[in-house]
């Protein structure tokens, strides 16, 4: 708890201002006294942290030491020093309420050390002049304060609750646009946008990492995070677990003050002193080992700036109060991940971890603690460096397979070239499997991430400087140490390469030529700078397991879809680029193969067909996919598809896309409020197959009632087993459709395709209309889905087959020319065609089908019943089919209301020519029993 003034004061046996008088009369000793307890440091003209590392590689039997002698007092005044420092960092930065907190810390273990030291010594004079600057400064602060009531206030501890976190995301101030113009949409930060609902529970959701949480970054709390405290701190999630080379050799877990005399953070960046220890995570020390050496070479922060706490230089620095947060990108965000400072070490008392040869440096140790951690323990199954640098740096990660049959070696060595010289790349490659023999022939270590440190061009070679992780075992092919031949004075002038040297020294770095690359080694992974471009937006998202099938190769109706819209000023292409992040809870869960398909010229809406996509995408098992192109000059609009080879589980992602020009990106909504999904299957009655079959009027059939709305849209979609081919038809009436003309269709969903198939009207009118599900061969039997969806409400039911629950009449016969195929009344024997005698007992309903059983050749035909005359041929007429019709599924009369007849009533089936020859079958449906039999 912080002490007040008044109470700190009362524990001083002497004047204020004698002290003071005292204290600057040993001025110059406890300057003597700062340097013993700080240790060596460079002097002011050389405080850089990017200092070249050439020292010889030391044992680590020297870098380490097993037990260091350390007093109490020792470890206050270090913790006090840390406070100060921490106090001064947030005075500056006008965080009053933390600066005093760290102030009050700072002066309480002053004193403890100076009521504890020996009278009359250096430290408790040092002691007393540090406790007295702590109370100036507080006081200085103080009367800052408009608070008069209360010294210091209680420690503001930041909120760890997901809930608080998420709050804080809801409240940014993403800009979006309701113009139907395209805006600039210029970051990817979370602190500049507003998310969605929807977008803070997906980044609530995927926060639960491998048992436990790590919320979003939010600097308004998490640069005032809490670093001082009265005991060391420990991880109250507990220990890693340790890899099975770990556990083999496990001394325990001890603190970098119990091996190491004068620990620091950072005494100089360098890739040449990082390695690999035990842990199989070779990609993530490649990826320190890349980052280093941007820092290095450009001067810039990249890796070390996401390591807190920081001092106000905005370096990071050692905490002895054994608590570090790192920043990492992970499932979409940049993300707080607390860390001790407890390693794993030997029973030898070495460090069983990454390292750094300079004597006393943590960083490596750090940062790799707290990957180890978001990744599941230091028994990490291994990763890929692309994968590991974003999450390191939010750099935009690239994966080129060598081997792919898209790869153009000149066109990547120009980008790889361009991109180190700027610094606007980080570079790695990777083996993949080989023999034991090849691998020792060539000096590589299989399915192994190296890191790549340098690239130049020599004479027309393409060199690259590589180091392998591990800090051992060199690359023997062409421009290695052993190519003496190669190694050529003006050569090692140029590379500043002794091979000599370096074959007496095996550090793991080495020379090799681009060609060697491409041939022995299976990928290049590039991590871009996103400051390249300079729009930039983030959308989060989730695409559940149940929405969709489990395969989208037919049908992209429920894939997360997105809106892009470009707009070019230039007269030159601008570069596009879109970055899928797959959102992973459980590390080894990682097995979801999945893609990003672009399609063009779509207007930005919903795509529905997986055909012809302007960009395709690969589908892979990483969590990141990225998709380059091109936008031409002026407004170009794009969708974006998210798909998965094969849906497993939810999929919880982010899609960033990066461009040169402004731009317009968001989800594809789903604009039908009413949606009815109707399960059915063709059966042996309902499988009538496409409208060139004569039983297609038996397909399934359903009535579509659209109230009295201003305006809908509607939608329909059948979803059906790959093997059929299918088809959606939509016309007026509400009643069953036995046959449909050109000018009948309102909508179709065009050529049978398989599985999938869909239509859709952005204007419909209120009414009745009819849909048809067919399958292009009749008789195939199956389950499908029927889906229809609107902006409005709608009502659907099942239209019965034609003449359900009616008793049925089956007719076969044929016409014979000259006998009894007579035609259409103008050729003067109307009736002598065949005609059947119709007998009804009762009040009975009567429809009657004709068709004609050669399918390829229908003639037009015509069925009329007529009353039958107790004198004359025919009577009234009563029902007909209409005009003579040569559609393949026949001709057929309305249902009409038959009354009881003493003669009965006539049919009449007749072709339109006469002497058309041919076999029909006629079929008579009543509610009541009938007698059909041949009129003579």
């Amino acid at each position: 708890m912080p002490i007040r003034l008044h109470c700190l004061v009362d524990d001083i046996d002497f004047d204020r201002q004698k002290l003071i008088q005292k204290l600057n009369e040993y001025k110059h000793r406890i300057e003597q006294l700062e340097r013993y307890l700080d240790g060596i440091k460079p002097t002011r003209k050389n405080t850089s942290i990017y200092i070249n590392e050439n020292s010889p590689y030391q044992s680590r039997r020297d870098l380490f030491e097993t037990e260091i002698e350390r007093s109490i007092q020792d470890e206050w005044i270090e913790k006090a020093k840390f406070s100060f420092d921490q106090a001064e960092l947030n005075e500056e930065k006008g965080n009053t309420e933390h600066a005093l907190d760290y102030y009050s810390d700072a002066a309480e273990l002053y004193l403890k050390a100076f009521k504890e030291y020996p009278n009359d010594t250096e430290e408790k004079l040092y002691a007393r002049q540090e406790f007295m600057k702590a109370i100036d400064k507080a006081e200085q602060l103080k009367a800052q304060q408009q608070k008069a009531t209360q010294f210091l206030s209680p420690r503001t501890r930041s909120s760890s609750s997901v809930s608080s976190t998420m709050d804080q995301l809801s409240n940014g101030s993403r800009r979006r646009s309701s113009s139907t113009s395209i805006q600039q949409q210029p970051t990817d930060d979370v602190m500049t946008q507003k998310l969605s609902a929807s977008e803070i529970e997906v980044l609530k959701h995927t926060s639960s990492v491998n048992n436990n949480t790590f919320l979003p970054w939010i600097d308004e709390t998490d640069l005032k995070e809490q670093f001082s405290y009265p005991t060391k701190f420990l991880d109250p999630m507990g220990s890693l677990a340790l890899s099975e080379k770990q556990q083999e050799k496990f001394g325990g877990w001890r603190r970098p003050c119990d091996i190491m005399r004068h620990p620091k953070l950072i005494c100089c960046i360098s890739s040449t002193s990082i390695i690999q220890d035990i842990v199989t995570d070779c990609s993530f020390v490649a990826s320190l080992c890349v980052a280093a050496a941007y820092e290095q070479k450009f001067k810039k922060q990249l890796i070390t700036s996401c390591i807190y706490p920081q001092n106000k230089q905005g370096l990071p620095c050692y905490n002895p109060n054994g608590k570090y947060v790192v920043k990492l990108v992970y499932n979409g965000i940049a993300r707080k991940v607390v860390v001790d400072d407890l390693l794993p070490v030997s029973r030898e008392g070495t460090l069983m971890c990454t390292f750094s040869t300079t004597k006393g440096e943590l960083w490596a140790s750090i940062i790799e603690k707290a990957y180890m951690k978001l990744m599941g323990g230091y028994d990490f199954p291994g990763s890929n460096s692309g994968i590991d640098l974003h999450c390191l740096t939010g750099w935009i990660p690239e994966h080129i397979f060598i081997h792919d049959k898209y790869f153009v070696p000149d066109n990547v060595w120009d980008r790889i070239l361009d991109g180190m010289k700027y610094g606007d790349v980080l570079v790695t490659i990777a083996t993949g499997e080989m023999t034991e023999e090849e691998a020792a022939r060539l000096g590589l270590v299989p399915t192994h991430a190296y890191a790549v440190i340098d690239i130049t061009v020599i004479h027309g070679k393409r060199l690259l400087q590589v180091k392998n992780p591990w800090s051992h075992k060199r690359w023997r092919g062409p421009y290695s140490h052993l190519d003496s031949n190669i190694w050529t004075a003006e050569l090692r002038e140029a590379l500043s390469f002794d091979p000599d040297a370096a074959e007496e020294n095996d550090d793991g770095i080495f020379w090799i030529d681009y060609e060697s690359v491409c041939t022995h080694f299976t990928s290049i992974h590039l991590n871009w700078n996103p400051e390249l471009f300079t729009h930039r937006w983030v959308l989060h998202s989730v695409w559940p397991e149940h929405v969709g099938p489990k395969k989208d190769v037919y049908s992209l109706a429920y894939n997360p879809q997105f809106s892009l819209k470009v707009n070019v000023p230039d007269k030159k292409p601008a570069a596009v680029w879109l970055l899928l992040s797959k959102h992973i809870m459980v590390t080894e869960e990682n097995t979801d193969y999945i893609t990003l398909h672009v399609y063009s010229n779509t207007g930005g809406e919903r795509i529905y067909y997986p055909d012809n996509p302007f960009k395709e995408g690969t589908y892979v098992n990483s969590p990141h996919i990225l998709v380059r192109f091109n936008a031409p000059p002026g407004e170009s609009d794009y969708t974006i598809v998210v798909s998965q080879h094969e849906k497993e589980r939810s999929l919880y992602f982010s899609i960033r896309a990066y461009s040169l020009a402004p731009f317009k990106l968001h989800e594809v909504p789903i604009k039908y409020s009413v949606e009815k999904k109707i399960h059915g299957q063709w059966t042996e009655q309902t499988a009538g197959g496409s409208a060139s079959n004569v039983t297609y009027l038996n397909n399934p059939q359903w009535k579509l009632t659209i109230p009295p709305t201003p305006n809908a849209e509607l939608l329909l979609m059948l979803e059906a087993p790959k093997g059929f081919a299918i088809h959606l038809l939509l016309v007026e009436g509400g009643k069953r459709a036995s046959s449909v003309s050109v000018r009948d269709i309102l909508a179709e969903s065009g050529p049978y395709r398989h599985g999938f198939c869909y239509c859709q009207l952005d204007h419909i009118r209120s009414g009745d209309y009819t849909i048809v599900a067919s399958t292009f061969e009749p008789d195939l039997l199956g389950k499908f889905i029927l889906t229809v969806a609107s902006t409005t409400q709608l009502y659907v039911e099942p239209i019965p087959l034609e003449g359900a629950g009616m008793f049925k009449k089956v007719i076969h016969g044929e016409w014979i020319v000259g006998y009894n195929a007579m035609g259409c009344p103008s050729f003067g024997n109307y009736s002598k065609n065949p005609r059947y005698l119709l007998e009804v007992r009762e009040l009975t309903t009567v429809k009657v089908r004709l068709q004609s059983i050669n399918s390829e050749s229908v003639p037009s035909m015509n069925v009329t019943i007529y009353e039958k005359h107790p004198t004359e041929l025919f009577g009234k007429e009563v029902a007909t089919s209409g005009p003579y019709t040569n559609v393949t599924q026949g001709v057929a009369t309305n249902e009409v209301v038959l009354s009881q007849s003493e003669t009965g009533y006539i049919i009449v089936l007749a072709t339109h020519d006469k002497d058309v020859a041919g076999e029909f079958t006629a079929i008579v449906y009543s509610d009541r029993p009938v007698n059909v039999t041949k009129d003579r």
